[in-house]
């Protein structure tokens, strides 16, 4: 409250100031140059108490209250679920055109899980389709290989029996 009162105190004393040198000042260039300066005084006196404001202080205070928290986190885990979802799905498209490429017609779901860090790492991986032993062994190596998912993260299902 005192640094408000401290405020409207100083640009009432500026206000002030400028005016009763305003109606002092000769006419002509002289009085056009006053009132430029008096004005520029007067928005500098406006201004003044933003230049002394801690934002960092103020930040914080702000990001610790608890609707801000809880949306900011709520923001962070939708972001870190679109990026894992988004990796899932391209994981998924490239393991189902390398079946392709093996002539395994197969759909594939991937399960990443986030590490400590918060990246998406793939740990499960499930293909569905007719596979035969040679193609699944071919497959479980590029998966192992280009995923780093080994043959315990691998679940093949027969097309027959979904």
């Amino acid at each position: 409250m005192e640094l408000l009162r401290t405020w409207v105190l100083g640009v009432t004393a500026a206000s002030l100031v400028f005016a009763v040198a305003e109606a002092i000042m000769p006419r002509g260039t002289v009085k056009k140059v006053g009132k430029l300066t008096g004005g520029l005084i007067l928005v500098l006196v406006l201004l003044q108490p933003l230049s002394g404001l801690d934002y960092q202080d103020l930040y914080d205070q702000v990001m610790s209250l608890p609707a801000v928290s809880l949306t900011q986190q709520t923001l962070e885990e939708q972001t870190n679920r679109a990026l894992e979802t988004g990796i899932e799905e391209e994981l998924a498209a490239y393991i189902a055109e390398k079946g392709a490429e093996l002539g395994i017609p197969c759909t594939v779901w991937v399960n990443c899980v986030p590490d400590v860090e918060g990246v998406p790492i793939p740990m499960g991986v499930e293909v569905t389709g007719p596979v035969t032993q040679a193609q699944k062994e071919a497959l479980q190596a590029l998966i192992a290989q280009d995923l780093g998912v080994g043959p315990e993260g691998q679940q093949y299902i027969s097309e027959e029996a979904a």
